[in-house]
């Protein structure tokens, strides 16, 4: 099994668990390292991110179970940093990035609060064109290659999260595939590394995690490097899915998971 998750969240933002509790838990379940990555303030209100005011005493935590954990796990601080976050990606061990919000004029419609939000989206800022939303959607992920802090991406294809039976989006669409691909092309050539995402498989919106199998084989024939999170809201779910997801990485021909040892990403021979 994998042994590092670096996708988790605490009650610092909408997790369920505190910091330690992650941590213990991460230890049980075999874990050699974990990485809190908090989900940085955006430029409105919001219950799933932490307050700026609240920043120092994320990393006062974090730099407290660091010394108290010592030699038993490694503990590092990260953040899910989002393209539109008033915060610089800067002062983490290492930064996700992710897209939660789309641009839409003066709007930022979500693409992760649930399935009459994404409809209300397609319908009222994309002219009711699911492809339209994709590319908007994708071409946020351009963007966000050209943030040099930014390691890994996050949950690459997170506007399908509640539409896996294909309500809106038409994965296959020639629209879909070269808005997907074009954002691929350009992480890809920055360095970054695309997760494995199994979220929302422990939280019951999916059955499959993300990217999707056919965005992971594009990922695969372009030479991108992959690692592995279980996008972690509770302690029971820190290494959740991380079985399922290796042997999707197996059977799409990758041979290596990218892991964070404190100072970089270094690779990991995924074995048979």
């Amino acid at each position: 099994m994998f042994s590092q998750n670096l996708h988790t969240h605490t009650t610092f933002d909408d997790g369920q668990n505190t910091m330690e509790e992650m941590v213990l838990a991460a230890k049980a379940a075999g874990l050699r390292s974990i990485g809190f990555s908090v989900h940085t303030p955006m430029p409105f209100p919001s219950c799933w991110t932490i307050e700026k005011e609240r920043l120092p005493d994320y990393f006062a935590e974090a730099q407290r179970l660091k010394e108290n954990y010592s030699g038993s796990i490694e503990i590092y601080c990260g953040a899910e940093w989002d393209t539109h976050s008033v915060i610089a990606p800067t002062g983490f061990d290492y930064v996700i990035g992710s897209v939660h919000h789309i641009a839409a004029g003066q709007e930022l419609p979500c693409v992760d609060h649930n399935t009459l939000e994404t409809a209300r989206a397609i319908r009222t800022y994309f002219h009711g064109d699911a492809d339209e939303m994709a590319e908007a959607y994708f071409r946020q992920y351009i963007e966000l290659a050209k943030v040099d802090e930014v390691g890994i991406v996050g949950h690459f294809d997170l506007l399908t999260k509640f539409d896996e039976e294909r309500q809106f989006f038409d994965a296959s669409s020639p629209r879909y595939l070269a808005a997907a691909r074009a954002a691929i092309d350009a992480l890809i050539a920055a360095g970054k590394i695309f997760e494995i995402n199994t979220g929302a498989i422990s939280r019951g919106y999916r059955t499959t995690p993300y990217p999707s199998r056919t965005l992971l084989a594009e990922i695969r024939a372009r030479g991108g490097k992959i690692t592995v999170s279980a996008d972690a809201h509770r302690a029971e779910d820190v290494a959740f899915g991380f079985e399922q997801a290796t042997a999707l990485a197996r059977d799409l021909g990758f041979t290596e998971l990218w892991q964070f040892d404190g100072k970089g990403f270094v690779p990991q021979q995924l074995g048979g």
